[in-house]
């Protein structure tokens, strides 16, 4: 019997205040999901020589502000909060290169940095409206003032099968 793969992505995790804030959220709406993060690669299954390319292309890469700022959403399918900062991109298109990969769906140009709150395909307590105005209201001072800071280090997710919770497996250093 073979092991199932393991399927990982890579993001980078917000200050701790924020982590505590969006599971205080989640949890009022019985929607915990995955630890708050922003994706920088999408999920895949990447072999031994794969994780190691995208390491030290890493560990070539600058520290860099990122900000995150108030709630958007993708259709009725995603509700997020708005990420930016040039390194984002940067650290994005390195590890699409160490991984060999193209543009992709998720890729490259069609790269939208964010961090989850909530998956329209998860129980949710109350409606998606109910969800995204209360999102607004709860995030609300990040639209007015986004929250800056530096990012030091990634961390790689890694999940052995469907419907497990992701868990930070590896943190990566940034140069």
């Amino acid at each position: 019997m073979t092991a199932a793969p393991t399927t990982m992505f890579i993001g980078v995790l917000p200050p701790d205040p924020l982590v505590v804030r969006v599971r205080q959220w989640q949890a009022a709406l019985n929607h915990v999901i995955t630890t708050p993060h922003i994706t920088l690669k999408a999920p895949g299954q990447w072999s031994a020589a794969q994780l190691a390319a995208c390491r030290s292309s890493v560990a070539t890469c600058a520290p860099f502000t990122a900000e995150l700022s108030g709630a958007a959403t993708f259709g009725e399918r995603v509700i997020f909060l708005k990420a930016g900062g040039d390194g984002l991109a940067s650290v994005h298109a390195a590890l699409v290169a160490a991984l060999g990969e193209g543009p992709g769906t998720f890729e490259l140009g069609g790269y939208h940095p964010h961090l989850t709150l909530a998956l329209s395909w998860r129980p949710l307590h109350g409606t998606w409206q109910d969800a995204l105005a209360s999102a607004q209201a709860e995030f609300a001072d990040l639209e007015a003032a986004p929250l800056r800071f530096t990012v030091g280090q990634v961390a790689l997710f890694e999940k052995q099968r469907a419907g497990q919770p992701y868990r930070v497996a590896e943190l990566w250093a940034l140069a």
